[in-house]
């Protein structure tokens, strides 16, 4: 174990390999990644005069069950207690007034969480990856943050948004917007409900949410942030809302339970990535205002067998449908080939897969780079 001179600093402690250790009383500081890696570590007992746990200080203590804070320690640093998946429960000293980004991400055992009303700031993904958390719990007297109708969630009340929340949440309508990584993680959540008040959700706030089924957005939700809803495999059916403009990179990545999808009219640009690796849906046709379809937008959508172009598309980025497989019909409303980036359909096989055009625009598209090497272009009559 290694002190500063005056011991109010503990230094490094990773080649512990005791099961429970007792720290120094005169420490006021536990350094950077002093615990770091300690598998073994079970209880450890905090000294009295402790103010602040540096970043990385407990990361990947996986067998640590047993954790209180003294009323000293004012603050917690980025990725402090990340990876500590056996802590089961978590009650913060009143003296807490800062949790930084990724504090206790990944305490996966974590059911219930308590926070006084000292904190006056929570770090992006403080509460990332915590799978198991049924029930937080936020002091009234806290003016930051709130649990307002025992919602289970922490809102940020200065912006009204709402920055965790836990599988059995039910968000107030002051909620306007959901935070980066709200919910990031919690694969027991089944069913969401989202008040009218929500305009915006942020990135990765619903990432990797496998136990979501079905999600219907309202009306109100103008911004879909990147990777808000990827990997949610058990999402089947999604309806978005009808002024959504812009579906921003990997929005939907990876959600290969989802078989209906419905674009609203007013999407005129969809990001890279945003639904790649969806391989439930089978068939596909892009709404009128849709100009843009970036790169890697619908990759490794091996299902889709049937794609509908609108006339308003333009562009076509890079391996946009790469590795759709399984494509045989492709239906081109657009008058002027829309431009195509590298290797747009690389992967679909052009000679069984037809290519169907409007009927004064057949030469155009078989001098157009990438649609040329489709080898069944037919066109149709308007």
């Amino acid at each position: 174990m290694v002190y500063s001179e005056d011991y109010k600093k503990l230094v490094d402690a990773t080649a512990l390999k005791d099961k429970y250790y007792e720290i120094d009383e005169r420490v006021e500081e536990i350094c950077k990644e002093a615990f770091k890696g300690c598998d073994k570590l079970e209880e450890i007992v905090m000294p009295k005069k402790l103010k602040k746990i540096d970043s990385e200080a407990f990361q990947g203590c996986s067998s640590l069950t047993k954790l209180t804070l003294p009323d000293s320690v004012a603050r917690i640093d980025g990725l402090a207690f990340c990876g500590c998946s056996g802590l089961t429960e978590l009650t913060l000293p009143n003296s807490v007034r800062l949790i930084e980004v990724f504090a206790f991400e990944g305490c996966s055992g974590l059911t219930k969480l308590t926070l006084p009303d000292s904190i006056t700031s929570i770090g992006d993904c403080a509460f990332a990856d915590c799978s198991g958390l049924e029930k937080i719990t936020v002091e009234s007297g806290n003016s930051c943050y709130d649990s307002r109708d025992n919602c289970n969630s922490i809102i940020e009340t200065e912006t009204n948004t709402l920055i965790a929340g836990c599988k059995n949440s039910v968000i107030p309508n002051s909620v306007t917007s959901i935070g980066d990584s709200a919910f990031e993680g919690c694969t027991g959540l089944t069913e969401l409900t989202l008040p009218k008040s929500v305009t915006s959700i942020g990135d990765s706030a619903f990432y990797g949410c496998t136990g979501l089924t079905e999600l219907t957005l309202s009306n109100s939700v103008k911004s879909i942030g990147d990777g808000a809803f990827a990997y949610c495999s058990g999402l089947t059916k999604l309806t978005l809302p009808n002024i959504l403009i812009n579906i921003w990179e990997s929005a939907f990545e990876g959600c290969s339970g989802l078989t209906e999808l419905t674009l609203p009219n007013s999407v005129k640009s969809i990001g890279r990535y945003a639904f790649q690796g969806c391989t439930g849906l089978t068939e596909l046709t892009l709404p009128n205002c849709v100009r843009v379809v970036e790169a890697c937008a619908f990759a490794y959508c091996s299902g889709l067998t049937e794609l509908t172009l609108p006339n308003s598309v333009t562009r076509i980025g890079n391996h946009a449908f790469w590795n759709c497989s399984d494509l045989s019909k492709i239906t081109s409303l657009a008058e002027i080939p829309p431009m195509c980036g590298f290797k747009v359909f690389n992967g679909v096989n052009k000679t069984n897969c037809e290519l169907i055009v409007p009927e004064g625009s057949v030469a155009a598209y078989t001098r157009a780079e990438d649609w040329n090497k489709f080898s069944n272009i037919r066109g149709f009559s308007k």
